[in-house]
């Protein structure tokens, strides 16, 4: 099963250590770099905010700036296993044990689409925007989502990912992983300029798997489109797996343009 091909027009990753796909690629850890800024949301939304969303909101901020779409206009769609865990579970936590009534400014960043919602509102954006979940399988159903985007309407549309650090009373026997938000733009394929267009498929063995992402990043249930931007990032082409062995085993089948 093979989807019809996109291009891809941007891209934009957060991780500790790495606060941009630039400084990524560059490959020189900033020690300084351990918390998102959040610098793509404004001062009001920012405070609201919690650690994913900034994460996510600069991943997608450097991904539409590089495409040079408008952010008012241009679809996002936003994915994550867990979302907000950590707040929604400090929420229940004083709901239920300690009986405490929960702070209404922490239930609106508590829910699954926080991050869609405040980048939305940061950016006043009047296209659609969504969130889904699919645990490891979340970076494929999101780019599958985007091509249905592209396709129906021959637009550009920004895709991110990203999931915090799983609390443990949430995911106690999971392996432990670090924070991680990617971003890509993908438009039609005959768009100009663009960085290589790529399709998905269910089935065929993976061609490329890098190997420069330390084991808690690799843990992270959205590796898969950090991997995707890692080979656009180095023009790579070949099938670049979309979960790290946990999903049904999407790859997306990348051919990058000449540099």
């Amino acid at each position: 099963m093979n989807f019809p091909s996109v291009a891809v027009l941007g891209i934009g990753m957060w991780q500790v250590g790495f606060p941009s796909a630039k400084a990524w690629l560059g490959g020189i850890a900033d020690a300084t770099a351990q918390k998102p800024a959040g610098n793509a949301l404004d001062r009001v939304n920012r405070r609201r905010a919690g650690q994913l969303c900034r994460s996510l909101a600069d991943a997608a901020a450097e991904a539409m700036t590089m495409a040079a779409v408008d952010p008012s206009l241009a679809p996002t769609i936003v994915g994550s296993a867990i979302g907000e865990a950590a707040t929604m579970i400090g929420l229940l936590d004083q709901m239920w044990r300690r009986h405490e009534p929960m702070s209404p400014a922490e239930f609106t960043v508590s829910v699954h689409n926080a991050a869609s919602g405040l980048i939305s509102i940061c950016n006043k954006n009047r296209g659609m925007t969504t969130s889904l979940a699919a645990d490891s399988d979340t970076p494929a159903a999101a780019l599958m989502e985007g091509i249905g985007m592209v396709l129906a309407h021959g637009v550009p549309v920004c895709v991110a990912c990203g999931d915090e650090p799983a609390p443990e009373n949430l995911a106690g026997q999971a392996p432990p992983w670090s924070m991680l938000a990617s971003a890509i733009v993908i438009g039609p394929v005959d768009h100009t300029p663009r960085l290589g267009e790529f399709t998905i498929a269910l089935g065929p063995s993976p061609t490329l798997r890098p190997t420069a992402f330390d084991a808690l990043a690799v843990a992270n249930p959205q590796i898969g489109l950090a991997w995707l931007i890692d080979a656009v990032l180095r023009g790579q082409s070949g099938r670049v797996p979309l979960d790290a062995g946990l999903g049904r085993g999407y790859v997306a089948d990348l051919h990058c343009l000449p540099r």
